[in-house]
Parts: C-alpha cells; structure tokens; sequence
C-alpha cells in the first residue's frame, strides 16, 4: 500500500485515536476515584444510615471522567456534565453527613 492509500482508509474510518486513548484513560481514573470515595465512606458510616454514599461515590468518580475528558478534548459538554454531578456529590455528601 502506498502512503496516500493508507492515509485515505485511516481518514475514511473516521476514528480518532486520540479521542479513544482519553475515553479510556478518563475510564482509569473513573475507577481510581470510585475507590477511593468508595473506601472513605465506608470508614466513616454508621449501622443504619441511608444509602447517600453511594450516590456521592457514583457522582463523585463520574464527575472526575467528564472532567478529565473536558481537559483533554477541550468540549464544554463534558464541562457542564462534570460540573453538575461535582454539585451532586456535594449535595449527597452533605446529606450522608446529615443523616438523611
């Protein structure tokens, strides 16, 4: 195959690699910050309390990807996406920290 060939099916397959190294890059740290929202609630919950770690946890390590997402793709929906769930995970841990 020639160079213009190659470069043509690379063009025509319309997938950008930069675009899936930071989809899966932004999965890692995803997972790294569930664990450690994960772990931090867990040492501080009591018998009985309602379930608001977990929303924080899920809102928490989701906000940390569309976050890295918006700084390494530069799309604002990824801003406003991880903006809105690290307003969820306040909201949630103040609820956890309440009792509700």
């Amino acid at each position: 195959m020639k160079k213009e060939e190659i470069l043509e099916k690379a063009r025509a397959e319309k997938k950008d690699e930069m675009e899936n190294a930071v989809r899966d890059r932004s999965a890692v740290w995803m997972a790294i910050a569930m664990v450690i929202a994960a772990g931090f609630f867990v040492c501080v919950r009591e018998e009985g309390e309602p379930i608001m770690d977990l929303a924080a946890t899920v809102c928490f390590s989701t906000a940390v990807c569309c976050i890295y997402r918006f700084v390494r793709l530069k799309q604002i929906s990824w801003l406003i996406m991880g903006i809105v769930l690290a307003a969820l995970t306040v909201f949630a841990t103040v609820r956890f920290f309440m009792g509700h």
